[in-house]
């Protein structure tokens, strides 16, 4: 692989990130608004599916505050070797 197709797969790389990134994005509003209602829809049960329904929304917005950070990283790093390559 010449340094040019490096630097063509690094540039799509990012772009693919860049559509991925909005997609995760896009998810993660969807959450925020829907754990709101359920939230407070649940506020004051103390029954087991309504425990179980808080953890997986807790979980849920870490795993996407976990990917859009991955997703970061990533970029900057293929930024910061695409930008060594010259």
């Amino acid at each position: 692989m010449s340094i040019g197709e490096v630097k063509a797969t690094l540039d799509e790389a990012n772009h693919l990130l860049d559509q991925g990134k909005a997609t995760i994005e896009g998810v993660g509003a969807a959450l925020d608004e829907v754990s709101g209602l359920v939230l407070a829809t649940l506020h004051d049960s103390r029954r087991a599916e309504a425990e179980q329904a808080r953890k997986a929304i807790a979980d849920a917005i870490r795993e996407v505050t976990l990917t859009l950070r991955v997703i970061t990283t990533a970029q900057e790093n293929g930024s910061a070797y695409r930008k060594l390559l010259g």
